[in-house]
């Protein structure tokens, strides 16, 4: 049945059974799914627009872009673009999103043991750094094997899944026709996921979707590919927010694809099952505030810069980060460009791990992280 859409979002969020989804949640056994649309850029801006606004790409006469699609993929005039375009797309996720983590340190507190990203970028992973809260990055590579290492995720340590890549591997990410249906393709061969992560769904028994494409075609290919290793995902439970008035749209994914859809905004839903979840004591605490790092010496820069000098990043961006910590909130979009910077380090060392990339390319982006701290550092002095 259709949903009546002259109902208010409390009303619409008052038709789900929220005691059926706490307890899949306290039996970790329920899976987030985050699309563009639960983002805003800054200012609250859609993302979308602000994305395609900040790389000219409706321009007719971009010097790379030869067409940007309706349905978000690019034709670059040479292969050889594509990284200039992956260029400004990362200085653009880099950016504070200060209304999209408000909202996100909200998703981080609830426990989802698993968590999909639909979009490239680690804003949901860098809210986590924000707040403490320890996870494991990972994201699908078309074409590449899939590590061999998996550990369970646990509501403590969730994993964070950018399942259309990751926009530190830019040959991960899927920006053309070409690369989706090498994704397609790669998805079919089964190798580009651990094979231990998918036995690892079978297990799950809801799945939440919220802010997804549901109108752009090659959504509806992503929602069949959650069925094909096993029969048993095709069961699993499919709760959804209403983005789309279409009629034939909604009777296409309510029959074939089993979603549930309720005609409220997903920021609603997030807010009224954090407020759930607290009622029921399954929010996961925050870090107690580290009073051995509070009480210590005000850590000094040209300690920090002896780190970096050694290549003891980890330790370098541990002491930098208490140094911004005593300055807030004058430090802001210096504690935010090093979380980023945290979070980007700590992806390229998971890479190294597992051997999915190349030396020479390592050797390249630990220069250029090494280069980034030292300039942070730097630009921390005016604090001092």
């Amino acid at each position: 049945m259709k949903p009546n859409y002259t109902l208010t979002p409390e009303n619409a969020l008052s038709s789900v059974d929220w005691d059926d989804v706490l307890d899949t949640l306290a039996a970790k056994k329920c899976v987030l799914f985050l699309g563009s649309g639960i983002l805003e850029a800054p200012g609250g801006e859609n993302f979308e627009n602000a994305l395609e606004d900040w790389l000219d790409a409706s321009n007719p006469n971009h010097p790379h872009i030869q067409v940007f699609n309706p349905d978000g993929f690019y034709l670059f005039k040479k292969n050889r673009f594509r990284r200039k375009i992956v260029s400004s797309m990362k200085e653009f996720y880099n950016q504070p999103f200060p209304e999209t983590e408000t909202l996100f340190s909200q998703v981080a507190q609830i426990p989802f043991p698993v968590i999909f990203s639909l979009t490239p970028d680690n804003i949901l992973a860098r809210t986590f750094d924000g707040l403490g809260l320890d996870y494991e990055p990972d994201f699908y590579f078309r074409n590449r094997k899939a590590s061999d290492l998996f550990n369970n995720p646990t509501i403590d340590k969730p994993i964070i899944y950018n399942i259309l890549g990751n926009i530190e591997e830019p040959e991960s990410i899927i920006l053309t026709h070409r690369d989706f249906f090498d994704y397609l393709s790669s998805v079919f061969q089964g190798n580009s996921m651990n094979g231990d992560f998918k036995d690892y769904m079978e297990g799950m028994e809801r799945y939440i979707f919220l802010g997804v494409p549901y109108e752009k075609w090659y959504f509806q290919l992503i929602l069949r590919i959650l069925s094909l290793h096993s029969e048993k995902l095709g069961d699993i439970e499919r709760l959804a927010m209403r983005e789309f008035e279409n009629s034939n749209l909604h009777t296409l994914y309510t029959q074939e694809f089993k979603l549930d859809f309720f005609p409220a905004e997903p920021i609603e839903f997030i807010k009224t099952l954090h407020a759930k979840c607290k009622e029921r004591n399954l929010l996961k605490s925050l870090p107690l505030l580290d009073v051995s790092e509070e009480n210590s010496t005000d850590p000094s820069l040209g300690n920090i810069q002896e780190l970096i000098a050694t290549a003891k990043m980890a330790e370098a961006m541990k002491l930098l980060k208490s140094f911004l910590k005593r300055r807030k909130p004058a430090t802001y979009n210096l504690m935010n460009d090093l979380i980023v910077l945290s979070n980007r380090y700590y992806l390229l060392k998971q890479r190294e791990q597992r051997g999915t990339i190349d030396s020479r390319d390592l050797s390249v982006e630990s220069a250029q992280i090494t280069e980034s701290l030292l300039q942070l550092t730097l630009n921390s002095r005016k604090y001092k």
